[in-house]
């Protein structure tokens, strides 16, 4: 490295001055042990300076990652002391800049301030402006203005200004140092040669000396190189660290005619730990990350944090295709692992996306984007698995932006509706509630169905903002239904993670006037595995104020009789795929009917889903099921269809005119 070559290059300068002086005088001794000491003064006094200087330089960077951090977790969560962190943290850059700038020469200090300060002011005035998105609920526009290109080129700029400046820092105490020598040979050419063997002494001391100070700078350089090199966290290499060992490993690969694989891994179901149990649980799971990424792999093999809870791993092998998958399905089973820390045990997973050179891409950036695009698919379909990049990817990895630019936009317009599927008396005929489904009025693409787009809002924070929506157009027209007609609506796996739920919904049915007694909430056994204490007091505080749940898509899943044990479900909605094959598949039959018997014997009621002729509907009936849904009754239909639904499944049509 050039630091280190400036610092023995010094050293070795300084050691020739002194070897100069052994043919010289008393007055030379005198004048080398009087240099010596001034030598030693100036240089430690540089040294400190050099090292306040990166010391303060580092402390830029930091602070300004605490405000990046601060603004983003404002943006991502929504919650005010995030913004007061920041403003707490706000002061610390300017600070950071003018201790360093005093620390520096005058013309270094005055770069130093041109190339930060610019930059520093912009990207403090994306950060209030993002925390002003945040104060007005807005978190995705905040989100928004801190993914703006815009945005990390000041921090680019930042960035490269303090690394500037310490360079500069350097290149002045490599001059301070030369000044010193020039004055100890003139010195030394001026006085009387004498004192051999003092000289020689002088010569071991200021080696020795020399050594020591060779070796802080070592230290100090060491420890700079470190900090800007490697994650802080969890000790993994950082970003920068990624694109030198990939460049280094293409060069390799393209000389000995070998392949790498760019693995980008995802962690799953972090985002809950880290709400739920808080930031010090999840820097444990990171470092424990840390430390199962660097066993599954090879001690040359590159592994290092790309940024959150995303990490990257760069696999050298020579011809079988087939290495980088293996390695990535060994990388998920060991992070799928239980991880305790003090008692507390967490599950998360992982999926990863793998970009191979030279067949997929030949350069560092394209590997790493096209890894990504496939970790992207990975976590589409499903999670906790490894997807391969294919040129087709590009093209769904387009229209999935599109429809997500779609998406927010419509959220943000308000114009996802509610559809109403009614449930109905399976003894009587007469409805008994219905079932609110979103449908999204697309300009092109017509009226989205549910499964094409909630995958979508889900992955992009979207989820809660159009549920809420939704739960409200259905609750301002489900007000005028008769007071025993109930609402059905469904969540996410990830809505039932939050431990706000209660309150969210709590607050649209405050604002709409519905009785939380009239709504449901439809949950799904995939909607619990993810940490069944967390849904567990969620399902409690729905409860507790009036709001009925029911365990939605019954007997798909492997634990269902432990769910019904554990929580306390007020209807059980047995799965459609069932009630299909229910004259076909004797299986099936029992199965209906074991479920039935199941919910009178718990004394919950059963709904059954997907009920499409009168046969299917009279054989739920003669089992026992009180509820039924499906296409025989109805198909989902948008409001202003209610009054035709109302009239002929309730004995009263006054109740349809009013509706209407």
């Amino acid at each position: 490295m050039r630091s280190v070559s400036i610092v023995k290059g010094t050293t070795a300068k300084a050691r020739r001055t002194v070897l100069a002086a052994l043919g010289g005088t008393m007055i030379i001794l005198c004048t080398l042990i009087i240099g010596g000491i001034i030598f030693q003064a100036e240089h430690r006094a540089a040294t400190d300076r050099l090292v306040a200087a990166y010391r303060w330089a580092d402390q830029i960077l930091l602070s300004d990652e605490r405000l990046t951090m601060s603004a983003n977790m404002a943006a991502a969560t929504g919650e005010p002391r995030w913004v007061a962190r920041y403003q707490a943290n706000a002061p610390a850059v300017d600070e950071a800049i003018e201790q360093a700038a005093a620390l520096a020469p005058s013309d270094a200090a005055e770069r130093l301030r041109a190339e930060t300060d610019v930059s520093h002011n912009r990207l403090a005035a994306f950060d209030r402006a993002s925390l002003d998105a945040v104060r007005n609920g807005d978190t995705a526009g905040a989100r928004a203005i801190l993914d703006a290109p815009l945005y990390q080129y000041h921090k680019q700029i930042l960035s490269n200004g303090t690394h500037r400046f310490a360079e500069s820092m350097i290149a002045a105490v490599q001059a301070e140092f030369t000044a010193v020598q020039v004055r100890a040979i003139v010195a030394s050419a001026a006085a009387v040669p004498l004192a051999i063997i003092c000289c020689l002494i002088l010569w071991r001391r200021l080696n020795a000396s020399l050594t020591r100070s060779e070796g802080a700078h070592l230290e100090v350089e060491n420890k700079i190189r470190t900090l800007a090199m490697n994650d802080v966290l969890t000790g993994l290499a950082n970003r920068m660290s990624l694109r030198e060992a990939l460049a280094d490993a293409i060069a390799r690969a393209e000389a000995e005619k070998t392949k790498l694989a760019v693995l980008m891994i995802d962690l799953d179901r972090f985002k809950p730990i880290n709400d739920r149990h808080g930031h010090l649980i999840g820097d444990l799971v990171l470092k424990q990350v840390a430390k199962r990424l660097a066993n599954v792999l090879r001690n040359d093999e590159f592994c290092g944090r790309y940024g959150g809870d995303e990490f990257v791993a760069i696999v050298e092998y020579p011809e079988d295709d087939s290495v980088p998958t293996r390695v990535g399905q060994r990388l998920i089973e060991s992070l799928s692992e239980p991880m305790t820390f003090d008692g507390l045990t967490v599950e998360i997973g992982a999926s990863v996306g793998i970009a191979v050179y030279p067949t997929d891409a030949l350069g560092g950036e394209e590997l790493i984007r096209k890894a990504d695009t496939a970790l992207y698919r990975a976590k589409g379909e499903g999670r906790g698995d490894v997807r391969t990049y294919d040129p087709g990817m590009d093209k769904d990895m387009a229209a999935r932006l599109e429809l997500e630019d779609g998406l927010r936009q419509a959220v943000k317009s308000n114009i996802i509706v509610p559809f109403f599927q009614p449930l109905v008396d399976l003894s009587s005929g007469e409805l008994c509630g219905f079932e609110v489904l979103s449908r999204w009025p697309h300009p092109v693409r017509g009226l989205i169905p549910p499964g094409d787009f909630v995958h979508i809002a889900e992955s992009t924070g979207l989820i809660d903002a159009m549920t809420m929506s939704v739960l409200q157009k259905a609750c301002l027209k489900a007000r005028a239904f008769p007071p025993h007609i109930t609402i059905a609506i469904n969540v996410t796996p990830r809505q039932i993670q939050d431990e706000r739920l209660a309150e969210k919904i709590l607050a649209v049915l405050t604002r709409t006037g519905f009785p939380p007694s009239r709504l449901e909430v439809e949950l799904t056994e995939h909607a619990l595995v993810n940490d069944i204490a967390s849904a567990k007091q969620v399902i409690g505080a729905l409860k507790k104020l009036g709001i009925r749940v029911a365990l939605d898509d019954f007997g798909t899943g492997y634990s269902s009789l432990c769910y019904l044990s554990e929580l306390p479900f007020d209807k059980i909605k047995i799965d459609s795929s069932f009630i299909r094959t229910l004259h076909d598949r004797p299986e099936s039959a029992k199965i209906v009917s074991a479920i039935i018997g199941l919910g009178m014997s718990l004394g919950v009621p059963t709904i059954a889903e997907g009920i499409e002729t009168a046969r299917d509907a009279a054989v739920l009936r003669a089992m026992g099921c009180p509820i039924g849904q499906g296409f025989h009754f109805s198909r989902p239909v948008p409001a202003s269809d209610l009054p035709e639904i109302l009239n002929r499944l309730l004995p009263s049509a006054g109740t349809a005119r009013a509706v209407a």
